[in-house]
C-alpha cells in the first residue's frame, strides 16, 4: 500500500506514475500490492524513491555485466587514478578526483577492481543516487566519498525495515549463512539487491533466483551442517525524505514536511546483519 500525506494513492496517480519504464511500472506495482504500507510526505518523493529504485536495479545489472571480483579486504584493489586503497581494504576517493567519475570507472574499468559484498551494495547505492541526482549536483554533494564495508556516511541515509509481505525491486535484502564454514567466513551471509520477477544481484554469486544464491551458501556451511541459509525479512533501503533534502532534489525539497526528519526509523544503523 502507498500513502501520501497518510492518504491512499488515488487510482489515477498509479496510472500517470506508471507511464514511465517496465522497471518503474514493477516497482509501483510492487508497493501498490503489497501489505506493507510505504508512506511518502508527497508524490514528488514517492517519484524520487521510484527513480532511485530503478537507478539501483540497473546499477546490479551494470555491476553483474562489468568485470569486477569478489574480494576479501585483505585482497581489496583499485584504480589509483580515482582511489587510494587504505589499509584496511577500503577505497578512499583520490585528492582530484571527480566523485561521479569515480564511481563510473568501477563499472567502465571493472578489471581493475576487487572488492566484498557489502561494499558493492555501497558502490551500486552512490551509483544509483548519481543516475537520479546528475553528475553534477552528485560532485557537489558527495565529496571525500570512503568506500568500504558499509561504513555510515550521513549522505547516503538508510533505513533497515521489516519486510512482513514481499520485497520491492530495489530493496537490499540479506542471505544469512548460520551454520558457515570457518575457513570461508566471508561466506556468512551475502548482500543482495531485490530484482523484478523473483531474482537478486550478489556480488561473488552474480543475478539469481532466491533459492539459487541459497544454494551457493550452503556449499560453503561448516561439516555437518544441518540448518540451511535463508533469506532475512528484513530491507535495507534509502531514506528518500532525508536524501532528497540532502542532496537538493529539485521539486521535492520544498514539499517535505521537515518533522519527518526526526521521525525515520534506523537512520545511521549498520545494514549489515552478520
Amino acid at each position: 500500500m502507498i500513502l501520501i500525506n497518510g492518504q491512499p494513492l488515488a487510482p489515477e496517480a498509479l496510472t500517470t506514475l506508471g507511464g514511465q519504464s517496465a522497471s518503474a511500472r514493477e516497482i509501483l506495482n510492487a508497493m501498490a500490492t503489497n501489505r506493507d504500507v510505504f508512506a511518502f510526505s508527497h508524490i514528488n518523493i514517492l517519484q524520487f524513491d521510484i527513480r532511485l529504485r530503478a537507478a539501483l536495479v540497473q546499477a546490479a545489472h551494470d555491476m553483474n555485466n562489468s568485470q569486477v571480483r569478489f574480494a576479501t579486504f585483505y585482497y581489496s584493489k583499485c584504480n589509483e587514478k580515482y582511489w587510494n586503497l587504505t589499509e584496511e581494504g577500503g577505497f578512499r576517493l583520490g585528492q582530484d578526483a571527480s566523485p561521479s567519475a569515480a564511481i563510473n570507472d568501477i563499472f567502465h574499468n571493472g578489471q581493475l577492481y576487487a572488492f566484498e559484498c557489502a561494499t558493492a551494495m555501497v558502490i551500486l547505492l552512490f551509483k544509483a543516487v548519481m543516475t537520479a541526482i546528475g553528475s553534477a549536483r552528485f560532485d557537489a554533494v558527495y565529496r571525500n566519498i570512503y568506500l568500504w564495508d558499509w561504513h555510515e556516511d550521513e549522505r547516503l541515509p538508510l533505513v533497515i525495515e521489516t519486510v512482513a509481505d514481499h520485497g520491492i525491486p530495489g530493496d537490499i535484502r540479506y542471505f544469512k549463512n548460520p551454520q558457515v564454514n570457518p575457513r570461508t567466513p566471508q561466506w556468512q551471509g551475502e548482500n543482495a539487491v531485490e530484482l523484478p520477477n523473483g531474482y537478486y544481484y550478489g556480488h561473488g554469486v552474480g543475478i539469481k533466483k532466491a533459492d539459487g544464491v541459497i544454494d551457493a551458501l550452503n556449499k560453503n556451511r561448516r561439516a555437518g551442517a544441518t540448518v540451511s541459509a535463508y533469506l532475512m525479512n528484513r530491507a535495507t533501503r534509502l531514506d528518500t525524505t532525508r536524501l532528497a533534502m540532502i542532496t537538493g532534489f529539485p521539486g521535492a525539497s520544498r514539499s517535505i514536511d521537515r518533522s519527518w526528519l526526526n521521525t525515520s526509523v534506523g537512520y545511521g544503523q549498520r545494514p549489515f546483519y552478520g
